[in-house]
C-alpha cells in the first residue's frame, strides 16, 4: 500500500452463531462463571441489535466484567410490587438477567412490578430489558436517569410466534449483525484469548484422534474428514520453531 492510499473500513454481516461464539469466549476469559455466560451473551447480542453499546462496548469495557462478585448485589422489598436494587457497581450486563427474573416473578404474582436500580456501571445498558422481557410475554419499560434506573414490568401472556418472542433476534438470524471489519477483527483477536496456543501438543490433540510421541495414532479417522496424520507426525518429529498464533480446534 502506498502512502497516498487510505484503507477502507468495510461493513460485514456477522452471524448469530459467530457472534455468540466470540462473545462467549471473551466472557470466559473474563472469568465469568460458566452458568452465567449464556445469559450475559444474550444481553450483549440484544444490545447490539437494539443499537446500544453492543460489541463496541464489550471491547471497551470487558475489564468491568472480570470475576464479578455477585454478593455485592442487594435487593430490598419496598412493598409487594416494588424492589429497590443496589447493584454494587456491577456492570449492567452482569446482573440484568437476575433483575429480569425478579421483575417477571413479581409481575406474575402481583400483576405488575417496579424495580429501582442504583449504583450500576453502564446503567444505560438496562434499556435492553424490555426487549428481553418480551420473551416472557411481559410488557416492560425502562427510565434511565443519572442516579437511578426504573424498570416497570406487567404480567402478560407468553408469546406464540417468533415475531412476538424476539423480533430483534429473528432479524439477526435472517440478516446477521452489520459491523465494521475492524470491529470484527478486534472481537476475533480478543476471543482468541480463550484458545490454547498453537503447539505440537495442541496439534496432536485436535480433532477425533491423538498422536502419541512415537507416532502412533489413537482413534479412528472419519471417512469424510481431511485429517492428515502424516502432517502431524512430521510436525511432532520436527525441530523447527512452532508458530505462536492461535488456531481453532477441529
Amino acid at each position: 500500500m502506498s502512502g497516498a492510499e487510505i484503507p477502507i473500513d468495510r461493513s460485514i454481516a456477522m452471524s448469530v452463531r459467530e457472534a455468540r461464539m466470540y462473545v462467549g469466549r471473551i466472557l470466559m476469559t473474563c472469568g465469568l462463571p460458566s452458568g452465567a455466560v449464556h445469559a450475559v451473551t444474550e444481553c450483549i447480542l440484544t444490545s447490539q441489535s437494539a443499537g446500544y453499546g453492543g460489541f463496541a462496548s464489550l471491547l471497551r469495557d470487558h475489564g468491568d466484567l472480570r470475576m464479578p462478585d455477585f454478593t455485592r448485589l442487594r435487593v430490598t422489598d419496598v412493598d409487594p410490587c416494588t424492589l429497590a436494587v443496589d447493584a454494587g457497581e456491577l456492570h449492567a450486563w452482569i446482573f440484568a438477567p437476575t433483575l429480569l427474573d425478579l421483575a417477571v416473578d413479581v409481575a406474575r404474582r402481583q400483576g405488575a412490578a417496579t424495580l429501582r436500580v442504583r449504583n450500576a456501571r453502564a446503567s444505560d445498558e438496562l434499556r435492553i430489558l424490555p426487549d428481553l422481557a418480551r420473551r416472557h410475554g411481559a410488557p416492560a419499560d425502562v427510565e434511565c436517569h443519572d442516579a437511578e434506573v426504573t424498570l416497570r414490568v406487567a404480567n402478560g401472556s407468553p408469546p406464540r410466534q417468533a415475531e412476538q418472542w424476539d423480533p430483534l433476534l429473528l432479524r439477526a438470524l435472517r440478516y446477521g449483525y452489520r459491523v465494521n471489519e475492524s470491529l470484527w477483527r478486534d472481537l476475533h483477536a480478543l476471543s482468541n484469548g480463550a484458545l490454547a496456543r498453537d503447539s505440537v501438543v495442541s496439534r496432536r490433540h485436535a480433532g477425533p484422534v491423538i498422536l502419541l510421541d512415537d507416532g502412533t495414532v489413537v482413534g479412528r479417522q472419519p471417512s469424510d474428514d481431511d485429517y492428515d496424520p502424516d502432517m502431524l507426525k512430521s510436525v511432532a518429529s520436527s525441530a523447527a520453531p512452532v508458530p505462536t498464533h492461535s488456531v481453532r480446534p477441529r
